[in-house]
């Protein structure tokens, strides 16, 4: 049992109660460790995760600010998800309601080493 096993637990079931099951979609480049200078190949990884979306209004716009310390562009969403068994990448995309929304940023909230909350801050 790691020390904040409970944490990493009540992120999730609070975004799964207040947030919206998507599809998280990756392109995984694999490569021939035995002849490294053939082609990569790509394939398509699709997860399905909960995420929290919240809009930014001018009180997260601050927050945002003073936690990166830059600028947050008016009208950009908001999404909060618990520890996944994926290592998620700002070149990901995500699917909510038929429409992909790219990802700007991606922030991790990981004391110790134990991975509990990541904040997206997708692109309008």
């Amino acid at each position: 049992m790691a020390r904040f096993d409970r944490q990493i637990q009540t992120a999730l079931r609070l975004i799964k109660k207040n947030g919206q099951l998507v599809q998280w979609k990756q392109t995984v480049k694999t490569v021939d460790t035995n002849e490294p200078w053939i082609q990569e190949e790509t394939e398509l990884v699709l997860n399905d995760v909960y995420i929290c979306f919240l809009p930014v209004n001018k009180e997260m716009r601050e927050l945002i600010h003073y936690l990166k310390g830059s600028d947050v562009t008016t009208g950009n969403t908001l999404g909060l998800m618990g520890s996944v068994s994926f290592i998620p990448s700002s070149a990901d995309i995500v699917v909510r309601d038929g429409k992909e929304l790219k990802i700007d940023n991606i922030d991790l909230l990981s004391p110790n080493g134990q991975n509990i909350l990541y904040t997206i801050e997708f692109i309008k």
